[in-house]
Formats: C-alpha cells, sequence, structure tokens
C-alpha cells in the first residue's frame, strides 16, 4: 500500500487547490521557518480522523485549521483535505484499487468524512485503519517535536504505539465492545429477574379470579344473548313505525313540493311581469329625462339667440363706426387730392417760368461773348485781365448763385422742419394711443381666455358631476325598489312564522293540549316545552335540534305533582302521549371521556335559566357536537362509541356506531323557526330603515340633478356669450395691429425725411458760407483786375460799362432762375408729402374696409346659427311631442302590466297558501317521523350503551322465541345465577392471560440473555488471550531491533526495553533501559536532547522494522541530532525505505541527500504557501498545484 497522493484546499496556509503526488521511496519536503511545510503533516493527521484541534496545533477550535485570509485574500468557507492510497493488493477492506479518505470542514460547524465519494462516520475510517499503522492513533505521522514524547512519556502512556506496532489495537477495539455489550447484558438480566419475582407472586391469585370471572361471562353472554333479542325485537318494531312516518312524509313533500313549484312558477311571472313594468317605468323616465333635455336645450337656445342677436347688434355698431372712418377718410383724401393738383399746376407754371429765364440766361450769354469778341483788339496784358475779370466775374456770378441757391435750400429746409416735426408727433400720439389700445385689447382678450378656460372647467365638472348625480340617482332608484322588494318578502315570510308559532304548529297534539290548559289556568306548575326554556348559539339549530329529537317537545314542570296532572289531563282527553320533566327530579348527565379538536358538548351550545341546569345536563350533557361527518367519525372512535356525536348541518353517529343522516329540511325545526323569525325581524326593521334612508337619498340625488342641470345650462350659455367676445377681440387685436404697423412706418418715413431736410440744412448752409466767401475773394480779384484794366485802358469805358451791365443782368437772370427752382423743388416736395398722405389714406381704407367685410361674415354667421336654432326649436317641440306619445303609450303598457302582476300575486299567494299549510302537515308529520326515529335512535342507543353493540351485530346474537314473555323468564333466571356469584373481577381474565403470556416472555428472555452474557465472557477471554499472544511476540521482536538499531545508530552501547509487570502484559507500563557508549544511565532523563531524540528514533525503527506502516511521514524528527548522527539517520532510512515510503520533513542537509524527491515550501504571498517540486534523479523542478 502506497500513499500516491494528497490534495489541499482552504486548510491553514493552503488556500488553493493543490495535489501533491508522492512516489516510494523518501520524499523531502524543506523550506524556511514558517513557510508552512508541517502544515502537510497536520493535513494528513487531520483527514485520517484527528479531532483535537491542539494535537494540529490550532488556537482551540477546528475552526482554525481553515485559512484565515490575508491582507490581499479573504477568508475561505471550508477546508478539505483528500488522501489518495494505492490498495491493489487490497491491505484495505475495500472492494476498490484505490482508497480517497477525505475530509471537509466548514465554518459553520458542519463535517463530512467520505471513503471513495461516499459519504462515512469517523468510525467507518477508524475502523478501516485499524492496525495498519496509520490510523488517528498510528504512528505513521510523528509531528514536529513530537518524536522525543516516546522517551519523555510516562511507561504506562507507551502502551498506545506499541500496541498498535504490535498489531493487537483491532483486537482491544473487539474486546472493548465486547465488554461494553457485557456490562449493558448485566445490568438487562438484574432488572428481569426483578420484574420475574414480582409476576411469579401474582400468577397464582388471578388464575382463581379468572376461572370465577370465567363462569360470570358465560352467564352473561347468555343473559346478553337473551336481552338482545328481546331489545332488537323492539328495535325492529320501531323501525316499521319509522318508515310508516317517512312514507307519510314523503307523500306529504312530494304534495308540498308540487305547491312549491305553482308558487314559484307565479311569483316568476310576477317578477318578471314586475320587470317588465319596471322596464316600462325606466323607459318612461328615460323618455321624462330625455323631455327635460329637450327642454333644457330649447331654453338655452333662446339665451343662445338673445347673445346671438346681441352680437349682430355690436357688429352693426362696429360697422357703423368703420363706415364713418371711412367716409371722414374719403373726404379728407378729396380735399388732399385736390391740393394735390393745385401743386402741379403751380410746378407746371415755374416750369413755363424757368425755361423762359434759360433762354433770357442765354441769350445774355450771347451779347456778352459778342462784346468780349469785339474788344478782342486790345493787347495781350488788357486781354489778359479782361479775361481774367470775366472769368472772376463768372466765378463770383456762381458763386453768388450757389449762395442764393444754398440760402434757398436752407430756407426751403427750414420751412419743411416744423412742418414735419408737427407731423411727426402727431403720427407719435397717432401711434402709442394704438399701441395702448392693442395692450388694452390683448389684456382683455387675455382676461376673456382665462374667463373661457374657468366656464370650460366649470362646463366639464358640472357635466361630471351631472353624469355621477344621473347614475347615483338610477342606482339609489333601483336600491330603492330592490330593498322594497326584500322587504314585502321579508313581511310575507315573517308573517306565516308568526302564524305558525301562534297555531304551535310542528308540537305534538299532547304538547298544545297541555300548553292550552296551562293557559286557561286548568293546570299549574307547567313551564313550557323544552324548545321554549333554551336559546341555541346562532348557528347550532339543526345539530341542536337533532341531538334532542322528540326530546325538544318535553314538557319543563315545576315538580312531580305538575307532571302527574298533566298525564291525568292527557289521559281523561284521549289527547296521547308526553314526557314531562319535573324540576325536582331530573338528574343531571355526567360525560367521561376527553374531547379534542371541535368537538363540544351540546350542552354547552345553548343557554338557560340555571334553575333548568339539571334538564340542560340530562338531555344533551353526554352529546357531543362537532363541525362535519369526518370529525364525529373520528370522536365517536375516540370515545369507543359510547355517546351519540351530532354534526352542524344534522348527520348523526348513534351510541354504538350506527350512522343516521341525510337531508335536513330548514322549515322543519323548532329552534330554526325561531331563529329565522329573530333574523327577519332584525332584517325587516333594517330593510325599513334602508328604505327610508334610500328614499331620502334618492329625493336628495333627484334635487341635485336638477339643480346641476340648471348651473351647467348657465356655464354653457356664459361660455357661448365668452366665445363670441373672444373673437370681437381678436378682430380688434388684429386691426390695432396693422394700425400700429401703418403708424410706426408712417413715423420712420417722417423722421427719415426730417433727418433728410436737416442735413440738407446744414449742408446749404455751409455751401452758403463757403459762396459767401468765394465771392468776396472774386469780388476783390475783380476790383484788382478792373483797377489794372482801368489803368491800361481809361479810355474804353464804354465797353467795360456794357460788360459790366450785362454781367449784372446776367447775374440776376441767374439769382431769378436760382429762385424758380427753389419754389419748383418746394413744389415737388409737397407734391410728393401730398401723394404718400394719399397713399396712407387708402391702405388705412382697405383695412376699415376689410374690418367691415368681417364684421359683416360675422354677423352674417350670427344670423345663420339663429336661423338654425330656431329651427332646431321646431324640430326639438316635434320631437317633445313624440316622446310624449310614447310616453302614455308605456303608461298604459305599465298599467296592463300591473293588472297582470296583481292577478300572477293573487295566483302566487294561493299557491303559497297552499304551500304553507301542506309546510305544517309537513311539519306535523316530521315531528311524528322525528318522534318514531327518536324512539328507534333511543332504543339503538340503549343497546349500544347496554351492550356496545350496533343492530347489524344484534341480528347476528338473537335466537328465535316464541312467547316474549318466557324470553323475559328466562332473562330474570339468569340474572339469579350471576347475582349469587357474587363479586366478580372479569378484569382477571385477560390480566391473568397477560401476566402468565409476560412471565412465560420473561423467563424465555432471562435465559436468552445469561447465555448472551456467558458467550460475550467466552469471547473477550479468548481475544484477551490472543492479544496476550500476539502482544508477547511482537513486543520480543521489537525489544531485539530496538537492540540492534540502537547499537547501529549509537555506534555501540546497549538498548532494551522493559515490561512493568510480565504477569499482566495486556496493561503494564513499558520501560526503557539504555547505555550509550562509555555512559551508565539511570534515568532517561540524564540523556542529552539529541540523545533521547536519537532513542526515540530508534524505538520507531525497531517498531517499522517488526510491522512496517505503509507510509510515515516525519516532520523534523532529527532535528536535535548532530550532523553525524544525521547522516547515519539518513543512512539508515535510506536502507529501510525499500519496505516503508517515507515522507520527510526536514533542515538538515543529510536528510536532504538522501531524498529521492524534494518538495520545496515557499510562501511568495504572505500568508499563502506554494510548492515546488525537486527531482534529484533527473534534476528536474517544476511548480506544484
Amino acid at each position: 500500500m502506497v500513499f500516491k497522493e494528497l490534495e489541499i484546499q482552504g486548510f491553514k496556509s493552503f488556500p488553493d487547490k493543490v495535489r501533491i503526488r508522492f512516489d516510494e521511496g523518501v520524499t523531502g519536503v524543506v523550506g524556511p521557518n514558517g513557510s508552512g511545510k508541517s502544515n502537510l503533516s497536520d493535513a494528513v493527521r487531520w483527514v485520517l480522523g484527528e479531532t483535537s484541534s491542539r494535537q494540529l496545533r490550532a488556537a482551540g477550535k477546528m475552526e482554525d485549521v481553515i485559512f484565515g485570509g490575508t491582507r490581499r485574500r479573504g477568508a475561505m468557507g471550508f477546508a478539505m483535505v483528500r488522501l489518495t492510497l494505492d490498495n491493489s493488493a487490497h491491505t484495505l477492506d475495500i472492494d476498490a484499487d484505490e482508497a480517497v479518505i477525505g475530509r471537509k470542514y466548514y465554518r459553520s460547524g458542519e463535517s463530512e468524512y467520505t471513503i471513495n465519494g461516499q459519504v462515512c462516520r469517523l468510525k467507518d475510517i477508524y475502523e478501516l485503519l485499524l492496525d495498519t499503522g496509520i490510523g488517528r492513533d498510528g504512528y505513521s505521522v510523528i509531528g514536529q517535536g513530537r518524536i522525543a514524547e516516546i522517551v519523555a512519556a510516562k511507561s504506562s502512556e507507551r502502551r498506545e504505539i506499541f500496541e498498535e506496532a504490535c498489531g493487537i489495537a483491532k483486537y482491544r477495539y473487539r474486546r472493548n465492545e465486547a465488554e461494553r455489550r457485557l456490562a449493558a447484558a448485566a445490568e438487562n438480566l438484574e432488572r428481569l429477574r426483578d420484574i420475574l419475582g414480582e409476576l411469579e407472586a401474582r400468577v397464582g391469585p388471578l388464575e382463581k379470579e379468572s376461572e370465577k370471572a370465567q363462569r360470570f361471562l358465560e352467564l352473561s353472554a347468555r343473559r346478553k344473548t337473551l336481552e338482545v333479542t328481546l331489545w332488537t325485537d323492539g328495535v325492529h318494531r320501531a323501525r316499521e313505525a319509522v318508515r310508516r312516518q317517512v312514507r307519510d312524509y314523503e307523500t306529504a313533500q312530494a304534495d308540498y313540493e308540487r305547491f312549491d313549484r305553482e308558487a314559484k312558477a307565479a311569483e316568476a311571472e310576477a317578477e318578471k311581469i314586475r320587470m317588465q313594468a319596471q322596464q316600462l317605468t325606466i323607459a318612461v323616465e328615460r323618455l321624462n329625462g330625455d323631455i327635460r333635455s329637450i327642454t333644457e336645450e330649447l331654453n338655452g337656445s333662446d339665451s343662445r339667440i338673445a347673445v346671438l342677436e346681441n352680437d349682430i347688434a355690436r357688429n352693426e355698431e362696429s360697422a357703423a363706426a368703420l363706415q364713418a372712418d371711412i367716409a371722414a377718410g374719403e373726404q379728407d383724401s378729396t380735399e388732399a387730392a385736390a391740393a394735390l393738383e393745385r401743386h402741379r399746376a403751380v410746378a407746371r407754371s415755374m416750369a413755363v417760368a424757368g425755361e423762359r429765364l434759360a433762354a433770357e440766361l442765354a441769350e445774355l450769354d450771347a451779347e456778352l461773348l459778342r462784346l468780349t469778341s469785339e474788344n478782342n483788339a486790345s493787347g495781350a496784358r488788357r486781354d489778359t485781365l479782361r479775361a481774367e475779370v470775366a472769368d472772376l466775374t463768372a466765378k463770383r456770378t456762381e458763386a453768388q448763385v450757389a449762395k442764393a441757391a444754398a440760402e434757398a435750400a436752407a430756407e426751403a429746409a427750414q420751412q419743411q422742419l416744423p412742418t414735419l416735426a408737427e407731423n411727426a408727433e402727431a403720427l407719435e400720439a397717432q401711434r402709442d394711443e394704438a399701441k395702448q389700445d392693442l395692450a388694452d385689447t390683448i389684456q382683455y382678450r387675455k382676461l376673456l381666455d382665462e374667463n373661457e378656460k374657468q366656464l370650460a372647467n366649470v362646463r366639464a365638472g358640472l357635466r361630471l358631476k351631472l353624469k355621477g348625480r344621473k347614475a347615483a340617482l338610477s342606482e339609489a332608484d333601483a336600491a330603492e325598489q330592490k330593498l322594497g322588494r326584500e322587504l314585502d318578502a321579508a313581511r310575507q315570510r315573517l308573517g306565516v312564522l308568526k302564524e305558525l308559532e301562534k297555531n304551535m304548529d310542528g308540537y305534538q297534539n299532547s304538547v298544545k293540549t297541555v300548553m292550552r290548559a296551562a293557559s286557561a289556568r286548568r293546570l299549574r306548575g307547567i313551564i313550557g316545552p323544552v324548545s321554549s326554556i333554551l336559546s341555541v348559539e346562532p348557528g347550532r339549530e339543526v345539530a341542536i335540534e337533532t341531538a334532542l329529537g322528540g326530546a325538544l317537545q318535553n314538557i319543563v314542570v315545576e315538580n312531580e305533582a305538575a307532571a302527574k296532572a298533566g298525564i291525568a289531563l292527557l289521559r281523561s282527553e284521549n289527547a296521547g302521549r308526553a314526557t314531562f320533566l319535573p324540576l325536582d327530579t331530573v338528574q343531571p348527565g355526567f360525560f367521561r371521556g376527553n374531547l379534542s379538536g371541535s368537538a363540544r358538548l351540546a350542552s354547552t351550545l345553548v343557554k338557560a335559566d340555571p334553575r333548568y341546569a339539571n334538564i340542560v345536563s340530562n338531555l344533551l350533557g353526554r352529546i357531543v357536537v362537532v363541525d362535519d361527518i369526518n370529525e364525529a367519525s373520528r370522536v365517536a372512535r375516540e370515545l369507543g362509541y359510547h355517546n351519540k356525536v351530532v354534526t352542524l348541518d344534522g348527520q348523526v353517529i348513534n351510541a354504538g356506531g350506527s350512522f343516521t343522516g341525510g337531508s335536513v329540511q330548514r322549515s322543519a325545526g323548532l329552534f330554526t323557526r325561531r331563529q329565522e323569525m329573530e333574523e327577519l325581524r332584525v332584517k325587516a326593521a333594517k330593510l325599513q330603515k334602508d328604505c327610508l334612508a334610500a328614499q331620502e337619498r334618492t329625493d336628495e340625488l333627484k334635487t341635485q340633478t336638477d339643480a346641476l342641470a340648471a348651473e351647467l345650462t348657465a356655464a354653457e350659455s356664459e361660455i357661448i356669450t365668452a366665445a363670441n367676445d373672444r373673437v370681437r377681440a381678436e378682430a380688434e387685436q388684429k386691426r390695432l395691429e396693422a394700425a400700429v404697423t401703418q403708424s410706426e412706418a408712417a413715423l420712420a418715413g417722417r423722421q427719415d425725411e426730417m433727418e433728410r431736410w436737416k442735413a440738407q440744412l446744414e449742408a446749404a448752409r455751409a455751401r452758403a458760407d463757403e459762396a459767401e466767401k468765394q465771392e468776396a475773394a472774386f469780388a476783390a480779384d475783380i476790383d484788382a483786375r478792373t483797377a489794372e484794366l482801368e489803368r491800361i485802358a481809361e479810355g474804353d469805358d464804354a465797353f467795360l460799362a456794357r460788360q459790366r451791365s450785362l454781367a449784372e443782368r446776367l447775374s440776376a437772370k441767374r439769382m431769378e432762375q436760382l429762385a424758380r427752382q427753389k419754389d419748383a423743388e418746394l413744389a415737388r416736395s409737397q407734391i410728393e408729402a401730398l401723394e404718400k398722405q394719399a397713399k396712407d389714406a387708402e391702405s388705412r381704407r382697405a383695412a376699415l374696409e376689410e374690418s367691415l367685410t368681417a364684421l359683416a361674415a360675422r354677423s352674417g354667421a350670427c344670423q345663420e346659427e339663429i336661423e338654425a336654432i330656431r329651427r332646431a326649436k321646431v324640430d326639438s317641440t316635434g320631437l317633445i311631442a313624440e316622446k310624449e306619445a310614447e310616453i302614455r303609450a308605456a303608461t298604459e303598457k305599465r298599467l296592463l302590466c300591473q293588472k297582470s302582476e296583481t292577478e300572477a300575486m293573487a295566483k302566487g299567494r294561493a299557491a303559497s297558501d297552499e304551500r304553507e299549510e301542506m309546510g305544517r302537515e309537513m311539519a306535523r308529520l316530521a315531528e311524528r317521523k322525528a318522534a318514531a326515529e327518536s324512539e328507534y335512535d333511543q332504543m339503538a342507543a340503549k343497546l349500544w350503551d347496554e351492550y356496545q353493540l350496533t343492530l347489524s351485530q344484534a341480528e347476528a346474537l338473537c335466537v328465535e322465541f316464541e312467547n316474549v314473555n318466557a324470553l323475559r323468564a328466562q332473562v330474570a333466571d339468569l340474572r339469579g345465577k350471576i347475582r349469587a356469584l357474587g363479586s366478580v373481577n372479569v378484569s382477571a381474565i385477560e390480566e391473568y392471560q397477560e401476566v402468565k403470556a409476560r412471565y412465560d416472555a420473561l423467563r424465555a428472555q432471562v435465559e436468552d440473555v445469561e447465555g448472551s452474557k456467558n458467550e460475550l465472557t467466552r469471547m473477550i477471554n479468548g481475544l484477551s488471550n490472543q492479544m496476550r499472544d500476539i502482544f508477547t511476540d511482537s513486543f520480543r521482536a521489537i525489544n531485539e531491533n530496538f537492540g540492534r538499531v540502537f547499537t547501529e545508530l549509537f555506534g555501540g552501547g546497549e538498548a532494551s526495553l522493559v515490561l512493568e509487570d510480565e504477569s499482566d502484559v495486556l496493561a503494564c507500563g513499558i520501560g526503557i533501559r539504555v547505555a550509550p557508549p562509555g555512559k551508565v544511565i539511570k534515568n532517561l532523563e540524564a540523556l542529552s536532547g539529541g540523545e533521547q531524540a536519537l532513542v526515540a528514533i530508534s524505538i520507531y525503527f525497531a517498531i517499522l522494522a517488526v510491522n512496517p506502516a505503509p507510509f510515515c511521514i516525519l516532520d523534523e524528527i532529527e532535528a536535535a541530532l548532530d550532523d553525524a548522527n544525521v547522516v547515519r539517520f539518513a543512512q539508515y532510512l535510506r536502507r529501510v525505505s525499500d519496505k516503508t515510503q517515507f515522507i520527510v520533513i526536514t533542515h538538515r542537509r543529510g536528510t536532504m541527500e538522501a531524498a529521492n524527491v524534494l518538495y520545496g515550501v515557499t510562501m511568495q504571498e504572505d500568508g499563502v504557501s506554494k510548492l515546488l517540486k525537486l527531482d534529484l534523479e533527473q534534476v528536474d523542478a517544476e511548480m506544484v498545484s
């Protein structure tokens, strides 16, 4: 068997799943301190079943073996280890070539063990590994620092490892189990002997009592047979009476059902006719509602016509105002056209005058040119001066003309600016007024929109309220009619029941006779029937009526004398029989048993005066009431069928086990009738109150509906008026927006024109100043040139005078021409202003005509709507007439329906009367049937009470007889014989049989236990002898090997193992005697730590030589040795590795050199161990995962 693989996950410092594969030979595990090497040996020890956390170097809780997390990793939720062993030689007792032992532990404390994947117990693993050396208590795993414990332990504590090594652990386990079973058997035997002694003292007396009881039972059985025959005969007679009553009742029931069908058919016909009448009533109400709606629409039409006519009047007023504005505009346009024509005529005359002045200027220019040409004969200087003078004169003239033109332009501009300013102010005022009107109109329109929305919301709310009120009115009307019908039905039913109660319907004739006599004071002390003194919990009426049966009509009386007087009255009047219950003689009934579930005693479901407690207890104290038949069956079985059990719906399990049941008619019971009357009284009062409330509700809703309809009509009229106002406001807003636009355009034009005139004024003034300066300069130059000319040609005065004259005329003409041009320019500007004014007037006239057309269109639409409304009024009037005709026709049909309904109701009442009469007859028959059934049930119940027999069982026991009296005589004789026997313990028979059977069984059991005890004793002795032999032989071999191994490892010396008490080899301690080379050791504590470790290793190797373990895990057992001893240890380890697989956890180089494979344990990440495998034979390293 070879340790093949170890799989770890979540165990201590190994959070990740790691699989470590081991080969034969020596495997070394190396690594720095704290890297997690020893966690591998702990994992093997843990999976093999170690339950002590301290043995696993934990803090005291098994939870500590689970990986607790690091700064980078979270804690694991479980720890898991699997150990795989090669079982090809089937060393372990399992049918598999491999054995995989697993253990898993969760933080919650749950733990599971597995063998080859199958869940098992820890005990199963312990038994599997017994005597293999690798179990929980084996020597295959030597933990860190534990090797020296072999030497340091007490002699008695060393036995476990030696017993495991000697192979007797399995036998000791079996012997301990046998000793435990032996102790249990001894204790059981002592207890059985005590019981057997008690039984021996009871068997003799019970045997005598049993014989006497047997005689008693034989006589009782004979008496029972005869008595049962008598009772059965009585039951048969009672059953025949029940059958007769059932036939009579069924006949009456068939007649009742026939009358009931006729009454229901009549009621259905009446209901159908009533529904038709109701439909006609609804139709009339609908037609009346239609007429009201049409009338409301007509009233609204008149209001609408008044509003439309008012709108037409307003539109006509607006149109008249617009016509006046158009007429005023046309007059202004005519005057402006006349002024324009006048200005155009003036402009044409100015144009003619200008042409004339131009001709005159041309003539003057020609004459001046001629004069100049004639004087060209003068000298060069004079010519030059003259030319310059002429040129300067022309320029001065031009400057004068320019100055005059500029002054004329400035004057014209100066004249135009005030007029334009006045026009601009007027336009600005007109614009501001229009803007203000527009703002007011927009504000007014907003108010109209908000008002219209509010009115629309009000209308919608009123419509919704009106719809809700109409629906509520319809529902209230229907509810009122329904309540009226229910009230009539309840009153009718209550009247019938009162009549039945008054006539004491359902009571026996004898009860009626007694109660009438008591009412007439012929009898005293009569309280009344049982039904009159009890009040029943609601819902329990049928159960109590069924439980009481015929006793419901028993008469309660004050005392025994009253009962006798009542019986005498019935006998004298031949009025039948009755049962009387005197308060002073009736005894209470007692219930013996336990109730469970919904079961309750019938006496607890009724209320009565305390003076009637004995009567209630007598009649109902032994009867059980449950919810249903299944519960009844359960309760009856629990009570042994000794009591009657009744369900809420009237099904019965009688005492003795017989079942009685079927349908129960509600009106047949007295309690049921009384309960129904009380319910009908309450219902009628509630219905009356509900009818009044419904009527008030209907009237209130009708008033609210009419008020809401009137409010809705007023709201719709206001909405129409608001809509018309909004249309007018929209038209006015459009007109004012157009007026504002026109005013702003005209004002902008005037302002632009003023700016142009201002610019012209400034430019003209500048030109005038410039021209004046040029004229002065030219005049100075001319004077200078003229003076020079005068000096040159003093004799040429005529020419100069002529030239000067012509120049002055030319200048005057040009000035006149300039004035003409100025006038013409002024005329043209006035013409343009008049033309623009005419155009603005035309635009305003077009806008006014458009508004006038819109008003005319609205007036036409209003007139058309008025005509349409008037036509609709005519149509509505005709429609109202049609609706009224339909109402008259529907009313006539409704009257016919009411007549038919009356006839059907009369027919139904007749059938109902017949049905009620037949119902009373059924009640009487039901009373008789109930009395017969009660008598039958009582006889059957007494049969069960006396003999615990059902009728079928009793019939099987009956004997044939000819005379009932002779049969009764036989019963009396048997009763005498039974009395002669005296006191009899009937249970002695069964008790004797039970005690005798138990006595015989206990004797046999004692014999079996004694045999088992002897067998266990023999087995324990055999196991002890076998263990002694095996231990002695194995201990001798281990001792021999210990001396040899000690000498080899120490290089000499002597060593041996000693039994402290050779007479008790299975319990005595084991001592160790050693003598290293050159030393005498009296106490093992005198050895050094290395010597103690080497002694322990010698013992360990000696054990392996005798009983080799399949594998051994050694955790730093050579840590205390020096290098030389480590080499010896490693060599010896290598030598014996052919029989045992070694896994060595070490820091020592010598041990590492002896290993075939090395596993290196590292902790690259804090708190997480990793493995590196190094194959020393192939020198190949790989990470292990």
